[in-house]
């Protein structure tokens, strides 16, 4: 296999070990065929504010959604309050567990991905990756 075909298989997986539904999920993303799987425990691995604004951008959303609604914190403190972009990258980076995840990146973009079994369908939704494996004279 090519280097750049590689390279449009690659995955990024971006999650929290604390928490079972994440580890399966991370189990599943592993399982697919075809693509290289990098990945990002949150409280292994430091994220640094750009590459959180990064992930948002490439979500297409506000950094403010990069908080995770369900975070006892966020709910007690934050749900409520007007911060900048800067001072919510700021927060997520002191405390990795209001970082809303998983997150899956690839080339064509990004998601939030809400349960272990949505990522079944990524093979399904990689179209660039999809038409340079297929075979051209199937039907």
């Amino acid at each position: 296999m090519s280097n750049k075909k590689r390279m449009d298989m690659e995955i990024n997986f971006i999650y929290n070990s604390n928490a079972l539904q994440e580890r399966e999920a991370l189990g599943y993303v592993k399982s697919l065929g075809n693509h290289k799987i990098n990945e990002t425990d949150v409280y292994n691995n430091a994220l640094t504010e750009r590459m959180l604004a990064d992930i948002a951008r490439k979500l297409n959303v506000m950094v403010s959604d990069l908080l995770d609604p369900e975070n006892d914190k966020y709910k007690d403190e934050l749900k409520d309050a007007d911060f900048e972009d800067n001072d919510i990258l700021k927060m997520i980076c002191e405390d990795f567990s209001l970082l809303r995840t998983p997150i899956m990146l690839f080339k064509e973009g990004a998601k939030f991905v809400k349960s272990p079994y949505d990522t079944n369908s990524i093979d399904m939704a990689l179209e660039d990756i999809q038409s340079t494996m297929a075979n051209s004279d199937e039907k």
